[in-house]
């Protein structure tokens, strides 16, 4: 249960093999490249090359583009599967050269043109649809007018005018015109900001009315309409629907193309895998013959790693390997975790992967992980409702690597919550009577106690951990500073608190004064100990001792478990009151009652769920980790992209 040892290599091979070799890594899968440099005191960039262009990426960066976006139009089109028959359903497991094989049979350009030829109709549809709706929008408040303004542009002895004022000025502009008989005023319709006129103005009074115009901020609109304006809109209406009609037609051709759907699924992954390929060779440097190439492999994979080069090469190669360096940043972690563990490693990677001269903290917190989060959910029923469906999922259905770690991961917390059910004696909120050994409602003080017990180990066990990387870097003395100290201080206060409650302990309490002294002593004296004056490392000294109040808001931190299981367990319990004062009344009441009680137990253990992972991640990344992990990483990034929709081996 550790880091995986890495070797770091070099290896040199001739330029006609790279197709082939590159070919062969990713069937072995476990080879990280890195990008190869030229040296700079012996060499001149331009006696190097990379084997692939940018254009080779940018063209597979299409492909996958364009392979993604036909799927996820296709898949608008098929019918929904169920949850349970998708699931059940699974992924296909599928190999490499599969994998390749159906994607190279399948004619990805042709389809994909069609497709594309599809939609862009169908987009243009929506465009001129879309341009249809603006015209209709700007004739609708025209639609009043009774006749075609066609050719009064051209009158002779008039002029007309289309247009709108605000409707606080509105009643005002009107009063200016009703008393003029030479000039006709008609409202054709108003809303909320303005009003829209229709105005026929004889040219004798034309200065004066544009005067009128001026002064009331009317605003001239050219009405485009060759004909009535509701025979205008009914046409565009009519244009619409042709259309839409087209429309439905091109998504019924698109339905014909689900029967490409899973070879364009082949398509994506096998382009997706060849991008890996791709990238690689970018990182590789190359003479006219011969090619360098610098990666990682796990240790106990550096014997098939050369067999795979043989396989290639022939004796036509040099491989050089060597231990990686312990202090570096760039060699990839690859975590090697049992069967319990290795779910949890999901929440390592969620923080950070750790460097390799730390340790994988999956191990250390996954205990505490387990038992944290069955408290928090603590009760029998739910744990037995998850324990149940995860266990289904795993059994029966053909799940992603990732999914499959997921559910293994709320498996596990399940079982836990199961465990703690049975200690607090909650079955779906105490529907059931079960005896208990802490009832949470009776005995709030020995759930506060067991979560600072809980909280106390956990932190200890955390700078332990501080105190064996230091002793395993040949750092002792750093272990008894920075974990010695803080130790002795720390069992010093707890012991002095305890002491007042506990009579057992009152004639340690001179053992824990010393004990809390000599470790404030020893973490001021050590604190500043990288500074160069004294000043400064006594200043220091007192800042690292004022760390103690970081100390009392984790153990404060760990309270969340009792106020975690409360809540649910008071929750629950509210549930069933609600459901049972129904059940007691007529048949609908009955019915009603089993509803509630299903859908809120059901809500509740998904909120129960949710808090504990929440929660207890906090506990693990503030309380835990800061003690002694710091992660940043690199992932080992194997040859084989992690797929979406098969199982690639």
């Amino acid at each position: 249960m550790a880091i995986v040892n890495m070797k770091e290599f070099k290896l040199f091979i001739f330029d006609d093999s790279r197709e082939k070799l590159i070919d062969r890594f990713q069937k072995f899968n476990y080879v990280h490249i890195v990008e190869s440099d030229f040296d700079k005191d012996e060499y001149i960039e331009d006696d190097f090359a990379r084997p692939k262009s940018l254009d080779d990426l940018i063209e597979i960066d299409d492909k996958i583009k364009r392979s993604k976006e036909d799927i996820d139009l296709l898949l608008k089109f098929k019918e929904k599967e169920s949850a349970i028959k998708s699931l059940k359903d699974g992924v296909e497991n599928i190999t490499l050269e599969e994998l390749a094989d159906r994607a190279l049979r399948f004619p990805f350009e042709k389809i994909d043109k069609e497709i594309r030829s599809l939609v862009n109709q169908k987009d243009k549809n929506n465009s001129k649809v879309q341009n249809i709706d603006s015209k209709i929008f700007e004739l609708k408040p025209w639609r009043g007018l009774s006749s075609s303004l066609e050719g009064t542009s051209s009158m002779d002895s008039v002029n007309v005018y289309t247009g709108t004022v605000a409707a606080n000025y509105a009643d005002k502009f009107e009063r200016e015109f009703l008393e003029n008989e030479l000039i006709y005023i008609e409202r054709v319709s108003q809303d909320k900001n303005f009003r829209y006129y229709l105005i026929i103005v004889e040219k004798s009074v034309d200065n004066e009315v544009k005067d009128i115009f001026s002064s009331y901020g009317f605003t001239p609109i050219n009405i485009k309409a060759d004909k009535k304006v509701e025979d205008k809109i009914n046409s565009y209406e009519k244009d619409k629907e042709l259309l839409f009609e087209e429309n439905k037609d091109i998504e019924e051709n698109l339905k014909k193309y689900l029967k490409y759907l899973d070879d364009l699924k082949y398509s994506y992954e096998f382009y997706r895998n060849e991008k890996v390929k791709i990238m690689s060779q970018r990182k590789f440097l190359k003479t006219t013959k011969v090619d360098m190439i610098e990666g990682y492999v796990p240790n106990e994979k550096l014997s098939n790693f050369e067999k795979e080069v043989k396989k290639v090469c022939g004796d036509n190669y040099y491989l050089s390997a060597y231990d990686a360096n312990r202090d570096s940043n760039e060699v990839p972690i690859l975590l090697e975790n049992n069967s319990f563990v290795k779910p949890f490693e999901l929440m390592t990677e969620m923080y950070a992967m750790p460097r390799y001269n730390e340790i994988d903290p999956t191990p250390f917190f996954a205990p505490f992980y387990f038992i944290f989060a069955g408290i928090m959910v603590g009760d029998f029923g739910y744990g037995l409702l998850v324990f149940l469906g995860t266990l289904f999922a795993l059994k029966k259905f053909n799940l992603t690597d990732k999914k499959r770690r997921f559910l293994k991961f709320f498996n596990y917390l399940s079982i836990s919550t199961i465990i703690f059910g049975l200690v607090f004696g909650s079955f779906f909120g105490g529907i059931i009577e079960l005896p208990s050994l802490i009832d949470p409602a009776e005995d709030s003080t020995l759930l506060v106690i067991l979560s600072l017990i809980l909280g106390g180990i956990h932190i200890f066990f955390a700078l332990g951990i501080k105190a064996y990387m230091d002793i395993r870097d040949g750092k002792p003395k750093d272990a008894l500073y920075d974990v010695g100290f803080w130790y002795m201080a720390l069992i010093g206060i707890i012991g002095l608190l305890l002491q007042i409650k506990l009579e057992n302990l009152a004639p340690y309490k001179n053992v824990f004064l010393v004990v809390m002294i000599l470790g404030m002593i020893g973490i001021v004296a050590t604190g500043g100990r990288e500074e160069k004056t004294t000043g400064e490392k006594i200043g220091w000294g007192i800042y690292s001792l004022y760390g103690i109040s970081s100390y009392l808001g984790d153990f404060v931190s760990y309270l969340r478990m009792m106020a975690l299981v409360l809540s649910g367990s008071f929750l629950g319990l509210a549930i069933n009151m609600i459901a049972g004062m129904l059940f007691e009344s007529n048949i609908l009441g009955k019915i009603f009652a089993i509803v509630v009680f299903v859908v809120f137990q059901l809500f509740n253990a998904f909120l129960c769920y949710l808090s504990a992972y929440v929660h207890t991640a906090r506990l693990t990344y503030v309380e835990m980790f800061n003690k002694f992990y710091e992660g940043g990483g690199i992932p080992f990034k194997k040859m084989i992209e992690n797929s979406d929709y098969f199982n690639i081996d």
